[in-house]
C-alpha cells in the first residue's frame, strides 16, 4: 500500500484559453487531489503562471509527459515535494521588507527556513542577528558589478537555498547572476514599476 504524498506542480507557459481545465483534468486523471491552486496571467508578456499543490500517489514521469502533450510549446513545468523551502535573503539598507519576512517566518506566517541574509551594507546586521539568523556582508566597494555579483553568488551557493529573495535589494542584477539561479529569484520590491527608476520612485 502506497502512502499519500504531497507535491507542488508549477507551470509557466504562453497564455491561452483552457489551460486551467487542461492541467486540472490531467491531475484528476491521475487521481490526484488539488489541495490548493493559484494562477496568474502576466498580460504584458502573455505568460501564464500556475502553482498547484497536489496530494495522492504520484507517477512523476507519466504525469509530466501528459502535461507536456497538453501544454503549448515553450512551457516549463516542474514537480517538487511540498514542504518548507530554504531561502537566502539579499538586502541593501532598508528594513521594511526584510523585517516583514523575519517576523512572518518567526511566527509561522511564512513557512520557510531563512538560511541567511546577505547584504552589500552592514546596516541590517543587528536586526537579522536578533532572530539568530546568520548575516553576511559582501561589500560592493571597489568592485565592478560583475565582480560583486560573482562574490554574492558564491556566498549564496554556500547556503544551498531553494530560492533567493530580494528584499528591497537595490542593485540591478547582471544576466550572469540571474542565469546562475534559474527560476529561483523572487523580487519583493515594494511596487511593480514599468522600469527601474531609482531608489526613490515616489
Amino acid at each position: 500500500m502506497h502512502s499519500l504524498q504531497r507535491k507542488v506542480l508549477r507551470t509557466i507557459c504562453p497564455d491561452q484559453k483552457g489551460l486551467i481545465a487542461r492541467i486540472t483534468n490531467i491531475c484528476y486523471k491521475h487521481e490526484l487531489n488539488i489541495v490548493q491552486n493559484n494562477e496568474f496571467v502576466d498580460h504584458r508578456t502573455g505568460r501564464f503562471f500556475m502553482r498547484t499543490e497536489l496530494e495522492g500517489i504520484f507517477n512523476d514521469s507519466t504525469l509530466l509527459a501528459d502535461l507536456d502533450s497538453a501544454l503549448p510549446e515553450g512551457s516549463v513545468r516542474e514537480l517538487n515535494p511540498a514542504g518548507r523551502r530554504r531561502i537566502v535573503i539579499l538586502v541593501t539598507k532598508e528594513a521594511h521588507c526584510l523585517g516583514d519576512l523575519l517576523m512572518k517566518a518567526n511566527y509561522g506566517g511564512l513557512d520557510v527556513e531563512i538560511a541567511a541574509v546577505i547584504g552589500n551594507h552592514d546596516t541590517l546586521r543587528s536586526l537579522v542577528e536578533r532572530f539568530d539568523i546568520p548575516f553576511e556582508l559582501v561589500s560592493h566597494e571597489g568592485l565592478t558589478r560583475n565582480e560583486h555579483d560573482q562574490k554574492m553568488a558564491d556566498a549564496i551557493d554556500a547556503y544551498q537555498p531553494d530560492y533567493v529573495v530580494l528584499a528591497k535589494y537595490m542593485r540591478v542584477l547582471t544576466p550572469e547572476f540571474v542565469a546562475r539561479f534559474p527560476n529561483k529569484i523572487i523580487n519583493i520590491h515594494h511596487s511593480f514599476l514599468p522600469a527601474f527608476i531609482g531608489a526613490r520612485p515616489y
